[in-house]
């Protein structure tokens, strides 16, 4: 009976002890976004050395729900280095706070970086590592500087990566021009060598700026070629991407905006003739008249279907500019037509794979409802 009573007794206080690599959370430093630029060329050895900017959460800043807070809510430290790990490392000794990883939001970087063969797939390596760190991270590229764009300063929040997380997380239910890619696809685009596109921005003053899209090319291993706003707009309608925005035609010389509000698309490819691959990329567009100037009368036959037609034609040469310059200037597959291929004809695939599959033209078809 003693026996029994002390063993439940040790299994009691078993129970009741903490964790063992428990935190207080005065003692974690939160950070919320990255910047990461280049501080200077290859060195000997071959390596770059870069800059990582780190935006911690400053919560004295903040205030709280009842009343408000005092300062800055947020506090930017840069560090230069080789291994974006090891930087990470140094900026907490600066904070004498550990570094916590769970409420990173965006990563940006910049341009300059993400040209140069192979470094964006090695500063991207950590975050992928890491299991502190979630896939659902957004990154986006800097047209200059990433650093530049932790220092914005937003009339409505008092931390920039949370007004830039939220131009981003808005951007992908309302609009059909920024689309950040997270960690989790660019795994997989690296896994894969694909070539695929991110979004690239630019800080003014209390904003963002969306300058459209880079195109990483996954044969080169960079970032090598650029998208328009047009352009992006394009590459999202084929890809299936949930556009929604203004479509601008002339009617009758007046201007007419016909708004999208939902969008999918269909690739097709036949691949029963290894030498003839045909690709039939059908894309539906639901909308509505949103804006008419002048005088006219929608009630009268034929004046919906007649612009219904301008926004068609508008809407395929806009998809197949895009489709033209990926194929001829870009050279790369950045729509998915090979990725498609090798899923449904890997034996096809094997065949056809070292022509390219971004020389084939596709069929372009679009449908209103």
């Amino acid at each position: 009976m003693r026996v029994s009573k002390s063993f439940f007794s040790l299994l009691a206080l078993i129970m009741l002890t903490g964790c063992w690599d428990a935190v207080n959370i005065e003692e974690r430093g939160f950070i919320l976004g990255m910047a990461i630029d280049l501080a200077e060329e290859k060195d000997a050895n071959g390596n770059y050395q870069l800059l990582l900017t780190n935006q911690f959460a400053v919560p004295s800043g903040l205030g709280t729900p009842s009343g408000g807070g005092g300062g800055k809510g947020f506090m930017n430290i840069t560090e230069s280095g080789y291994s974006i790990y090891s930087m990470a490392q140094d900026l907490a000794n600066q904070t004498n706070k550990l570094p916590f990883f769970e409420h990173l939001k965006v990563i940006i970087i910049s341009k300059e970086v993400a040209s140069k063969p192979q470094l964006f797939a090695n500063v991207m390596d950590v975050f992928i590592r890491n299991r502190d760190t979630r896939r659902g991270i957004k990154v986006i590229i800097a047209k200059e500087k990433a650093m530049d764009l932790l220092n914005i300063q937003p009339e409505i929040e008092k931390i920039p990566i949370r007004f830039i997380d939220r131009i981003l997380e808005n951007s992908l239910k309302k609009t059909g021009e920024m689309k950040p890619v997270r960690v989790g696809d660019i795994h997989e685009y690296l896994l894969n060598k694909s070539s695929f596109v991110l979004s690239e921005v630019s800080p003014n003053d209390t904003k963002i700026n969306f300058d459209g899209g880079v195109v990483y090319k996954g044969d080169s291993s960079k970032v090598d070629g650029s998208l328009t706003l047009d352009e992006m707009l394009g590459y999202e309608l084929i890809i299936g991407e949930k556009v929604r925005g203004p479509i601008e035609v002339n009617y009758n010389d007046k201007l007419t905006v016909y708004s999208i509000i939902a969008s999918k698309s269909k690739i097709k490819i036949d691949a029963k003739e290894p030498e003839n691959i045909t690709i039939n990329v059908t894309i539906e567009l639901e909308g509505e008249m949103q804006e008419t100037f002048g005088t006219v009368l929608l009630q009268k036959k034929g004046v919906i279907q007649e612009i219904e037609q301008l926004v068609i034609k508008k809407v395929e040469k806009l998809v197949k500019d895009t489709i033209t310059k990926a194929q001829e200037e870009l050279k790369a597959d950045i729509f998915g037509f090979g990725d498609n291929l090798n899923k449904f004809h890997h034996h096809t695939w094997e065949k056809v794979k070292k022509i390219g599959i971004e020389e084939r033209t596709p069929l372009v078809k679009l449908m209103l409802m």
